[in-house]
Formats: C-alpha cells, structure tokens, sequence
C-alpha cells in the first residue's frame, strides 16, 4: 500500500503545482471552512472539477502546512477495495511516523464507493486530530441515510462551469468595447455546456463515454440493473420533456414500464446528480401531487440524448441551473398558467428570442405581487413593469 499512498501524494516527495484552471468561487470556500470541525462533503457531477478543486486546495495548504500531514486517497482505486478507510489513515500515519493525536488534512475522493463509510468518517471525526474533506460523485445529501454525521457535515455542492468560467476556459476575455460578442457566446456556452474537459476538448466522444460511465458503472452497476436499455430510454424521455411538468404515469407510457420503476429511475438519475426535479409552487399537498418539471445537469448533455436540438428549451435548462446555485427555486401554475420559475415573490421566464410581446408576459402578469424577468435572447429593457434582460446578462449577474 505504501507504493500506492507515495503515488497518489506527490508533495511528500518534492513540489507539487495543481493541474487546471481555478475556480477561485469554490476554492475560496473550501479553504476557508478548514477553520471549521466540520467534515466537508464535496458533491457533484462526475467529471465536474471535484478532484482537481482538491488537488488545487492541497497547493493552497502547502503554503503553510507541513506536506506529511496532508493526505490524498481515491477510495475507487481497486487496489485498496480490501482496506477500511480507517485501515487507510493507520497506514498513512505508520509511513509518515505520525502519532495518533498528530492533526493532519484528509481528502477521500469517491467516498461512497467504501461500506459504512459514514460511520468510519464519524470515527475519524471524534478523535479530533483531523480535517476531514470527502468528495462524492453521487449525490452525498440524498445517500446520507444514516444519522452518524448529523451536525458534523457540510455539504460543497460543485456545479458545471458558469458563464464567467467559461469564458475563463476558453480564453475569451472581453473587453467592453466588445460585449457585442457576448450573444454568440453565450449561446455557444448554452450548447456545450460547462464539463470543464469537454469544454477543452470539444470532443463529443468524451461526452458520450461520460454519459456511459454514469448510466453502466454509477446506476446500473451499483443498483444491478440488467435491462440498460430503460434507463437510457427513460433518459432521453426525459430530455425531450424538460420544461414541461411530467408525471410518472406520463414517463412510464413513455418508455413502456411501470410507474414505480419510473420513480426508482428518477432517484437513481438524482443520485448520480445526473438530473434535477424542480415542484410546483403551493401548499405541501399540493407540492407533493403535482408533476415535477425535469433539468438537466448539465446542458451539453442534449447533445448526445437528443437528436433534434432545441434552443429554447437548452436556454431554460441553462436559466434553471443558474437560479439554482442561488437557491431552490419552483414552477408556478394557476387557472391554466404556467410561469417558469419563482421563489421569495421574484419570478422568471426563459423566452429566447429577440421580439417579446405582451402575449409573452401574460402568464407573469398573473402574479402581482413578484417582481417578474423575462430571459430574451438580446432584447433589453422594461415592458410595463417587467424587466427584460439577454441571456448573457442574466448569466454574468
């Protein structure tokens, strides 16, 4: 094992310089809850930045932490399947000649891949001689039956690139003499999504076999799922229905299978981050009966589910993904009207083109008391108390 551990911590050996771009947001935030007990849970995505925003929080900690008390493990490595994580830490402790009381930084990347991993991270957690960060390519917060870490956690949720980092990726800095550029952008932006290697590459292959690894390792290999086929189905059912509320009996006709497989495949979709569910507006009953609206996790996936691009629909998915990292958003619906999102009596419409008119509004002027937004594709302004704003403003707010 100590082959393996000397591998997978190259600053015990020498220097060490963080591989990618950063995202100074996340970045910030995980260094500054160093200062907290808490274990931090880092969740998103596969292939979303959680490994390298590590790598890049180890080469901020370097500048005043000792390199021996900071310790790397990717708990998938199929070379420590045998090994507990609490066996793990013993032997990193034995080869670094670290007492038990000795404070050092831990970082277990795909933490949920090991047995009664809460329980162990809780044992860590009570001996008090650690900082605990653990990342997870499923879903830590809906996997997190068990009450071990109750009060002792805080989830990082890592989300796709937003607009600014992708221009940062890209290496389009805009000046303001030419933000007339900023249309196309985000456009190209809306289309390709924010996985930070596809983004590079541009490679729809890297896409697809990404996908492949999520729908054949992730769901169907963990839940034993033999019959792919519906899982990838009810996928591109659901990407062709996103923005519209859709019911499990309207999915399950769909695809040709039962209402309660429909709903173990959503929350297996949900596990793996892969999709997002978003209820409607009202009272808890009436939350809970209505059909829930469907988002993609990431908009560069439409790609290669669908064969038939939608713009406006790509556009709302990207509106919904932006409202989300501020806050839990909802649909609103009432005698027969429909308004995208809403939440704290603000309200937004995705409506991606150039000439709105006020048979656009109508559905937001049923709520009176929101302050309402209209998403346009470049058209800008007030329409009788509603404000219209391009997309790639929207974005850069």
């Amino acid at each position: 094992m100590e082959e393996i551990l000397y591998r997978s911590n190259p600053w015990w050996s020498g220097e060490f310089k963080a591989p990618g771009i950063k995202r100074n947001d996340y970045l910030s935030q995980l260094f500054r809850l160093q200062g907290t007990n808490d274990v931090i849970l880092i969740t998103g995505l596969r292939r979303v930045g959680k490994t390298t925003l590590i790598y890049q929080l180890v080469e901020e900690l370097l500048c005043e932490v000792d390199p021996k008390r900071i310790f790397y493990v990717s708990l998938d490595n199929l070379a420590l399947k045998d090994y507990t994580i609490l066996e793990i830490v013993d032997e990193y402790r034995k080869i670094q000649s670290l007492r038990h009381n000795d404070f050092v930084y831990l970082f277990f990347d795909e933490v949920h891949v090991k047995k009664d991993y809460e329980i162990q991270l809780k044992n860590i957690y009570d001996m008090g001689s650690a900082k605990i960060y653990a990342s997870g390519s499923a879903s830590l917060e809906l996997i997190m039956r068990s009450p071990y870490l109750t009060g002792r956690q805080r989830v990082v949720r890592v989300y796709p690139l937003n607009f600014k980092e992708y221009l940062l990726f890209t290496n389009n800095e805009i000046t303001p003499a030419d933000a007339h550029l900023y249309p196309k952008l985000a456009e190209e932006y809306a289309t390709m999504g924010g996985l930070p290697e596809y983004v590079k590459t541009r490679d729809l292959n890297y896409l697809q076999s990404l996908l492949d690894t999520i729908i054949y390792r992730d769901i169907a290999g963990t839940h034993g799922i033999r019959n792919v086929e519906k899982l990838t189905d009810t996928l591109a059912c659901l990407a062709k229905s996103v923005g519209t509320p859709a019911s499990l009996r309207k999915i399950a006709r769909c695809v040709g299978i039962s209402k309660d497989e429909v709903s173990d495949i959503l929350y297996f979709f949900k596990e793996a981050n892969l999709i997002y569910d978003v209820e409607r507006e009202g009272k808890l009953s009436e939350r809970k009966v209505s059909p829930r609206k469907i988002y993609l996790a990431d908009t560069g996936f439409f790609t290669v589910i669908v064969d038939k691009i939608n713009l406006g629909v790509i556009v709302e998915n990207l509106v919904y993904l932006k409202l989300r990292q501020q806050g839990e958003v909802r649909y609103h619906r009432a005698s027969g009207l429909e308004v995208d999102f809403v939440r704290d009596k603000m309200a937004w419409e995705s409506k991606y083109k150039d000439h709105i008119t006020e048979d656009d509004l109508k559905n937001l002027r049923n709520l009176r008391s929101y302050s309402k937004t209209v998403i346009t594709r470049t058209k800008e302004g007030d329409m009788n108390g509603v404000k219209l704003i391009p997309l790639w403003r929207f974005l850069l707010q």
